[in-house]
């Protein structure tokens, strides 16, 4: 009798990878170990994946949805910059995976941005004109939201982290507040 490929190995083999990673890092995603913790062997994951890079490519794909889904479930532009940073803070090592060796691929020319789409058409809906119009807008928020998740991933809790995350959001709060000054208009 024919063996039947198992339908649900592609999905074990990539929680198992995320379970490595995010109690590991980087040194713990091995093809090796993610064969070990899915039950399967290395030569299965090898035909699935053909390096580590390609698995932790998959894993920025996986990791940047759950961002998405997290971030853009915001009813403010404010609280996107907040979902923005919680998730950094409660999901380091999946932030630093979206945003690692992976960012070219995952923002690459031609991909959709659901968070900048968000936040544009946010901040389209409260001051007027279009979301286009808030491209500029758009980048100051995400670099220093980038800027301030970078330093919470890499901090652990405590004073310094606290004192970051504060001045991001007061700054995030200055921002939106002169918003005005960062706002496209359309050439008449």
């Amino acid at each position: 009798m024919p063996r039947t490929p198992d339908q649900h190995l592609q999905e074990r083999i990539l929680k198992a990878a995320e379970r490595l990673w995010r109690t590991r890092g980087e040194k713990g995603l091995t093809l090796r170990g993610v064969a070990r913790h899915a039950r399967t062997t290395t030569t299965t994951v090898y035909k699935r994946f053909r390096n580590r890079d390609a698995l932790r490519y998959a894993l920025a794909e996986r990791a940047y949805l759950q961002m998405i889904a997290y971030v853009t479930s915001a009813t403010t532009v404010e609280h996107v910059s907040q979902n923005y940073l919680d998730f950094a803070e409660n999901h380091p090592h999946e932030y630093m995976l979206v945003n690692g060796p992976a960012w070219p691929v995952i923002f690459g020319p031609g991909r959709d941005r659901p968070i900048q789409a968000r936040t544009m058409a946010r901040l389209a809906e409260r001051y007027g004109g279009k979301p286009e119009d808030y491209v500029d807008a758009n980048f100051a928020l995400f670099l220093t939201g980038h800027g301030a998740a970078t330093l919470l991933t890499a901090a652990p809790k405590g004073q310094a982290r606290t004192a970051a995350r504060k001045s991001c959001d007061a700054v995030i709060e200055t921002l939106i507040k002169n918003i005005e000054i960062f706002r496209r208009r359309a050439r008449r």
